[in-house]
């Protein structure tokens, strides 16, 4: 009873975790949700475009989250990436909610490297919101822009701004999408460990705040942690490798909703999935 009363006291915030972009991939799961200064991974179609301009192969994966347990605050996606001459391609597809509410979002993202220590990306969006039982639906398009840096050897640096143009969904009370501004950095010790931080400001929400670390202390096994605040949680979670395929497992914890299973399943991955490209 304490869980229910918890989640329709949140329902506001926890409904609208689609629309907001919230960061996707069990991987980012696994670190609290920082995921902006990331590069080289498939879910960068999401989290940050800039980053898939460091993507060597061609990617595709899945992913599946079960919002505090309950069924209809799941959410599914699945992103896929290709790498041309001068840049990378990618494609994302999410859907939240259950048949008598649903948010989806279609997005289109093109990624370009400048040098070995800059890049940039975009995206073209395309959102939708449906209520059952014949109450419609709304949508609308938007965009996304991302830039990544590397300024020392170590350390990457990562902005996102996600519907900078403030895209009508609906005319009554001028319903609209957030603009949502994202910064964060990674700073990698060495090959098997690194650590990642960022923060994110809606500008109707307070700031959160983001990190984690990820640990690979063999090639075909990584550990992860973090946390998040606004609201507080923590996170943890694992990734298998298997030749050119990766299974991404997390959990994150609220205090009063309780866990978040978090899981991915992605083809293609490189040796190293934080890079600059090379000359």
């Amino acid at each position: 009873m304490k869980k229910l009363i918890c989640l329709l006291t949140l329902l506001p915030v926890v409904v609208y975790a689609g629309i907001d972009n919230s960061p996707l991939g069990a991987r980012s799961a696994g670190m609290g949700g920082s995921s902006v200064a990331l590069t080289g991974d498939l879910w960068c179609a999401h989290n940050n475009q800039a980053g898939l301009a460091f993507v060597r192969d061609v990617q595709g994966g899945l992913f599946y989250e079960n919002r505090f347990m309950v069924k209809a605050l799941s959410m599914k996606a699945g992103a896929f990436a290709l790498p041309i001459k001068r840049g990378t391609f990618g494609l994302e597809v999410s859907s939240f909610g259950y048949t008598q509410y649903a948010e989806n979002k279609y997005g289109l993202s093109y990624a370009m490297p400048f040098g070995e220590k800059f890049a940039m990306g975009v995206q073209v969006d395309y959102m939708s919101l449906r209520f059952g039982e014949n109450y419609g639906k709304a949508a609308t398009a938007s965009g996304e822009i991302g830039v990544i840096a590397k300024p020392l050897k170590n350390l990457t640096i990562g902005a996102h701004l996600f519907n900078p143009m403030r895209s009508k969904l609906a005319e009554y009370n001028d319903e609209r999408v957030p603009t949502i501004m994202r910064f964060g950095v990674n700073y990698r010790f060495s090959d098997k460990v690194f650590i990642t931080g960022e923060a994110e400001k809606d500008m109707d929400f307070k700031p959160v705040i983001r990190g984690g670390l990820e640990y690979r202390p063999i090639k075909e096994f990584y550990i992860r942690a973090g946390g998040g605040s606004n609201p507080g949680t923590t996170s943890f979670g694992f990734g298998i490798a298997m030749k050119n395929l990766r299974l991404d497992v997390a959990s994150s914890f609220h205090a009063q909703l309780g866990f978040t299973p978090h899981v991915g399943l992605q083809y293609g991955i490189g040796e190293k999935q934080v890079s600059v490209p090379s000359k």
